[in-house]
């Protein structure tokens, strides 16, 4: 199908003409391959008539080309094949009966984003515009290291707390599939060391081993504790960091009732580092840092994670740094394309693991690349090794998606020698039509 229009440019209202043409070429996959993408080019232009919206950008490398195109808007549900014929010329064509969809108007309501997403929204937004495509991105989040555990002997289970709050803004924010390894690091700390050991390899390794396009790791540098406030005290309920003041009067009994000594401010430093899990590249650093005063030491009825310790002013100042850790990753990110990993190759079909939840939708079209079999760590000008920047990779050929599942989907390849293990993507950037 020749594009005439611009990616971004939306059409007038749905109209929802009834007939569709598509076209494919007969090739040597045979005559049902070509009959898939002649339906799938109908229900394209089907979409685009529509109000939808295509980006595509073409790539070509070692005499092998790929496309990548993406279709967003008023989707062709039902449909019925009218006719279909060949060409001399070797080209197929379809007419399909192209039947309106019944939730049309829910796909044009307005969402109002919540409070919990809006810190994060603007971000999400960002990751289209650099011409990447609107899919979620798959996201681990290992092991949060603590540089001074005796700090943190009242705050019950801190790293998983972190990676379960942050977990749950990157979800909510709409743009990540995140999930998390609670024992995992994407690197090592080390005592004699203020900086952390940075290891390309482990970072590769965890993402190969949880399916997942990036890795973020942290460390919490500080939680240390300055002044004090008083308070009543009655018997035993002092918390960690906490002290009674009791009067030495005899005969009086001041155990039970008396006034206790708690830390008045409590610092907050964390540190974020950013990863590529193909290349297992640094990606970004960042530090995030801030002090709360008044209730800073937690109790035990108020864990981590939960809304209680929200309320205190030390959650609520982790929860604005953790709101701020979301939209740095998200910017991060924003730029790099999308990928998923090819799971198995059955001829010219190919399926790999993003589906439905990943916004993947029938008719995109992937570029399929590999890391280069042998290649070696691209050095950085330092020539430190913990700092490679990244790995040579090879372009395959591309794939049209033909069918998708929540968790994964399937497409048809246009290319030879694609392997298991091998990568789609979305590339957007540049060369749009």
């Amino acid at each position: 199908m020749i594009r005439t229009l611009i990616a971004g440019c939306v059409l007038a209202a749905p109209l929802w003409a009834a007939q569709h043409e598509g076209i494919a070429p007969l090739g040597s996959e045979g005559l049902e391959v070509a009959r898939r993408q002649a339906i799938a080019d109908a229900l394209e232009n089907a979409a685009l008539f529509n109000g939808a919206t295509v980006k595509s950008y073409s790539q070509q490398s070692q005499q092998r080309s790929s496309d990548n195109t993406q279709i967003r808007g008023t989707p062709a549900q039902d449909y019925t094949v009218v006719r279909e014929w060949t060409t001399q010329s070797g080209f197929l064509h379809v007419i399909i009966d192209v039947q309106p969809p019944a939730a049309a108007e829910a796909k044009n309501a307005t969402v109002t984003p919540t409070a919990a997403t809006a810190a994060v929204a603007p971000a999400v937004t960002a990751t289209a515009q650099c011409g990447g495509g609107d899919y979620k991105r798959k996201l681990l989040l290992a092991h949060m290291w603590v540089q001074h555990p005796a700090q943190t002997r009242d705050l019950d289970r801190l790293p998983e707390g972190i990676q379960l709050d942050l977990m749950r803004k990157l979800f909510d924010s709409g743009g990540f599939l995140p999930q998390k390894a609670l024992s995992e690091a994407a690197f090592d700390l080390q005592p004699q060391f203020a900086d952390p050991l940075l290891q390309p390899e482990r970072v590769r390794e965890l993402a190969r081993r949880y399916a997942v396009q990036f890795v973020v790791g942290g460390i919490v540098r500080d939680t240390s504790t300055s002044g004090e406030r008083y308070a009543a005290s009655y018997g035993n309920d002092l918390r960690e960091g906490e002290r009674k003041l009791e009067l030495n009067i005899p005969l009086v009994n001041f155990t039970q009732l008396g006034l206790k000594a708690t830390p008045a401010e409590r610092r907050f430093e964390f540190e974020l580092f950013v990863f590529d899990g193909v290349s297992g590249a640094l990606v970004n650093r960042h530090r995030l840092a801030g002090k709360a005063s008044g209730q800073v030491m937690q109790d035990r009825a108020t864990s981590m994670a939960t809304e209680g310790f929200k309320e205190t002013a030390y959650g609520q100042l982790i929860e604005q740094k953790m709101q701020e850790a979301a939209r740095r990753i998200t910017q991060d990110i924003a730029c790099i394309p999308f990928s998923a990993r090819i799971t198995r190759v059955e001829k010219n079909r190919v399926y790999f693991d993003a589906g439905t939840t990943s916004k993947v939708g029938v008719g995109d079209s992937l570029q399929v690349y590999r890391v280069a079999p042998g290649g070696l760590p691209l050095a950085a000008a330092s020539f430190e090794p913990s700092m490679s920047l990244g790995l040579p990779e090879e372009i395959v050929g591309s794939l049209n998606v033909t069918q998708v599942q929540p968790l994964f989907s399937v497409g048809i390849l246009q290319g030879s020698g694609v392997q298991a293990g091998d990568y789609v993507r979305f590339v957007g950037r540049g060369g749009q039509k």
